[in-house]
């Protein structure tokens, strides 16, 4: 089978075009969950000696969002209204849980990328909502909101770009695809919004459209999807920063327009792109989440860690693999990864969203979001793979983000009275492990 490179509007990296490209995305959009019909869930392997020690594990479900132990015992949890969907949860410091929900109307039968009412609420640890904020009509909520260090809250929102800014979008001739028509869409770009959640009133906006190149695009995406932003830190203090870097400010926010292929520190005070890139593996960034500065006092601080879903690849040689990076900022070298190994290896595998974090004795927590996976691996640069997997737990559904606490991380979580100690789980080996009466 022949293919095609061809210069991509997106700056001049490469993009498989085609028929290979074609297949691949079909492939990859055929197959949701990478996991046998019958599996067991909860914890399957946990390994107290190696993982991290003291710690709670946010578990988001599609109707439920828990505060749970290693061993998948639960202490706390809080309901989700039916058809509410495309959740985003954070546990704050006060024992809150920060939740955005929009409700789903499947009478109306609209698709997930169509515009659906949104409600960004912080609730108590009892489940009373402190405050209620709906997302204006227009903006077309997605995928995060994180609590600002002022109080204010923040969120990515899908908007049709201006008449002015659509006047600019070019169309593009792609050997094998033919022509795109951009300029006879209605794009949709993404607009982040601070919100005072007491008040209700915007604080401030920063809009996709002003800052970056509307002819910048993935061919492999939808043509009104333009940027599709799932993720927004607040950069914590940092070396770089101490060191003379002014890119790196605290409270400057880093982005992720996933279908961009690119991540940006925006400049907190001037709105300006002060940094962007990715990594060089394998053609690069293939429609990342999570893309996360590593705090200080935790092993690679000052580095960024990424979720690679591997959604999309530009080469064969990957084709449904994700892959956790961590990426040093200032040199663009590769720190550390974690990824599965073999042809065409899927058990790991998450293509349309996840997340990872960094833990303090060096392990890497990651939600595999569509196969419903949480586990934890170690920070081995001699494993091929990049770490043992030392704890696993598989819900019975897909994940959204799952998130790990330190267990005193809140007031709540210090006065939880945990039901056992935490106790090893090892699985039998996949090759003598029979379902019980299936083999007499």
């Amino acid at each position: 089978m022949n293919c095609v490179f061809v210069k991509n509007p997106i700056g001049g990296s490469k993009v498989l075009t085609g028929l290979l490209a074609l297949t691949m995305c079909l492939l990859i959009g055929s197959s949701a969950l990478a996991r046998s019909t019958v599996y067991p869930t909860g914890t399957t392997i946990f390994k107290p000696e190696l993982a991290q020690a003291n710690v709670f594990v946010l578990a988001v479900h599609p109707d439920h969002v828990a505060v749970m132990d290693r061993n998948g015992n639960e202490y706390n949890r809080w309901p989700v209204e039916k058809n509410h969907a495309n959740l985003r949860a954070r546990l704050l410091e006060n024992g809150d849980l920060l939740l955005a929900s929009s409700y789903i109307d499947m009478a109306a039968k609209k698709a997930l990328t169509e515009s659906h009412p949104t409600t960004i609420r912080e609730l108590s640890w009892e489940g009373k909502v402190v405050w209620e904020y709906q997302v204006p009509q227009g903006l077309d909520w997605h995928n995060e909101v994180i609590k600002l260090k002022n109080g204010n809250i923040m969120f990515p929102a899908y908007t049709t770009l201006p008449k002015s800014y659509l006047a600019k979008i070019k169309d593009v001739e792609i050997p094998w695809w033919g022509s795109l028509k951009r300029s006879k869409t209605n794009m949709r770009g993404d607009v982040v919004m601070e919100v005072n959640p007491k008040t209700g009133k915007t604080v401030s906006e920063w809009k996709t459209w002003e800052h970056l190149d509307v002819n910048m695009f993935s061919p492999m995406c939808p043509i009104n999807d333009w940027t599709h932003m799932n993720s927004i830190q607040e950069l914590p203090e940092n070396k770089w920063f101490d060191g003379g870097d002014k890119r790196f400010a605290p409270g400057n926010l880093l982005i992720n327009p996933r279908n961009l292929d690119e991540i940006y520190i925006i400049d907190r005070k001037t709105g300006k792109v002060v940094w962007s890139g990715g990594h060089g593996y394998k053609t690069g960034l293939q429609h990342c989440h999570e893309p996360t500065m590593v705090e200080k006092g935790l092993p690679g601080a000052g580095n960024i860690l990424i979720f690679d879903n591997g959604l999309f690849p530009k080469t064969r040689d990957r084709v449904g693999q994700t892959a956790i990076v961590e990426l040093n900022p200032v040199s663009g070298d590769i720190a550390w990864m974690y990824e599965t190994k073999g042809y065409s290896n899927m058990h790991f595998f998450s293509k349309t969203m996840g997340s990872e974090s960094r833990l303090p004795n060096g392990n890497t927590f990651i939600s595999e979001d569509n196969a419903g996976r949480l586990f934890e691996v170690t920070h081995d640069p001699n494993n091929p793979e990049g770490g043992e997997i030392v704890w696993e737990y598989v819900m019975p559904g897909f994940s959204q983000r799952s998130r790990i606490y330190a267990d005193d991380y809140c007031p709540q979580m210090k006065a939880i009275k945990r039901v056992c100690t935490p106790y090893a789980v090892i699985p039998p080996a996949n090759v003598d492990f029979h379902v019980p009466g299936a083999v007499k």
